[in-house]
């Protein structure tokens, strides 16, 4: 699924914009900083994600001066066929999303239409931060993956709220071997997703990423949350105590964790911070890889800064497989040299240009020979 138009209204400092990116090669907002390329890419996330990648105030992203922000695009299937997405977000909180000229209650109906990935200056937090950053990855491509997972993962933390809720409040035992028992079954269900995943994900990555890096023997190892000597129950058992003490569950999938080494140390203590954008890159690349290959789906990039970090080299290996992936590709820059860089190795790859000044999009317009 492809963004075959995009109508924006009071959207941060977007007062309005209507903009027809090409639906298979790569599209470039280029302009000076504050002038809007990103607040165009996360748009386009918001519509499909329904929240920002820069702010958890969404409040914050309706133009001043005005009480709501308007985002409709027309999206175009694999086969063609189109469909109409649109979020209304007004200033008092009340959301409206309408799919299909229908009102929808949840993001999660637009989301399985529109599967989007961001790159951007945060990416590292990927190796850097804590594990949920790792198990979002997983996560996000179970959702598109696999139909029942969203369900799986929803039920896992309906039981986990409840037992942290009877391990807080010191209810009876029986009550607690009730929810303990609920939690070992969901569990080891979410677990097992999340282990075939990265079973089946890893040799994309890797492949994908010795095109960006000169890295050898790239692993990636999953950590199921609990001391795996043993099984879930038995390691929730040994935790008794301790839980009872805390108020809260202390192992399981919500602990789960992806290692990612390079020749056995962790990636994070080998690679400069270009080397990290570059190895999460191909990790994004493999999603989309798998996603075209197992569900017949591309996926949106939305690239912001896409020179940040990396080199000449680093730039126009990156740019070849996004344009490669025959997906749709969104990125940011401050000027368009990036792409006279790229095109005179790459000549044949569809590129549109959109020049982004005060908030308005100007000379939108495919460029002659690209």
């Amino acid at each position: 699924m492809g963004i075959l138009s995009l109508r924006i209204a009071d959207f941060r400092n977007l007062a309005s914009v209507g903009i027809e990116p090409c639906q298979q090669g790569l599209n470039l907002f280029w302009g000076n900083n504050g002038c809007g390329k990103t607040s165009l890419l996360e748009a386009i996330h918001y519509l499909g994600v329904g929240r920002s990648f820069r702010s958890g105030n969404a409040t914050s992203l309706i133009r001043q001066s005005t009480n709501k922000f308007l985002l409709f695009a027309q999206l175009v299937s694999e086969s063609q066929a189109c469909l109409p997405v649109g979020v209304e977000r007004h200033l008092n909180g009340t959301t409206r999303l309408r799919v299909a000229e229908k009102d929808v209650s949840g993001i999660t109906e637009v989301a399985s239409f529109l599967p989007i990935r961001v790159i951007n200056a945060h990416s590292h937090q990927l190796f850097e931060a804590g594990p949920a950053f790792r198990r979002k990855y997983l996560d996000w491509g179970l959702f598109y993956q696999e139909e029942a997972f969203f369900t799986c993962w929803r039920q896992f933390e309906r039981v986990l709220k409840q037992r942290n809720a009877v391990l807080r409040d010191k209810r009876p035992s029986r009550e607690l071997a009730v929810w303990t028992a609920e939690l070992v079954k969901i569990g080891l269900v979410l677990d097992a997703y999340r282990r075939a995943y990265v079973e089946t994900i890893s040799p994309f990555i890797v492949e994908i990423a010795a095109l960006l890096l000169p890295i050898k023997n790239l692993t990636f190892q999953y950590g199921a949350g609990w001391d795996e000597t043993m099984d879930f129950e038995q390691a929730l058992a040994q935790q008794f105590q301790l839980e009872c003490r805390s108020g809260h569950t202390q192992i399981g999938p919500h602990r789960a964790d992806l290692d990612v080494q390079i020749e056995g140390v962790p990636a994070k203590h080998i690679l400069s911070r270009g080397q990290q954008k570059l190895l999460v890159c191909a990790m994004i690349l493999a999603q989309g890889v798998l996603l075209t290959q197992q569900a017949n789906r591309g996926l949106i990039y939305l690239v912001d800064d896409l020179p940040a970090e990396l080199d000449l080299v680093g730039r126009k290996r990156l740019m070849s497989l996004l344009a490669k992936q025959g997906s749709q590709v969104f990125i940011t820059a401050i000027d368009s040299e990036i792409v006279d860089e790229f095109h005179r190795d790459e000549p044949n790859v569809p590129i549109k240009l959109f020049h982004v000044e005060h908030g308005s999009v100007t000379n939108p317009a495919p460029v002659s020979g690209y």
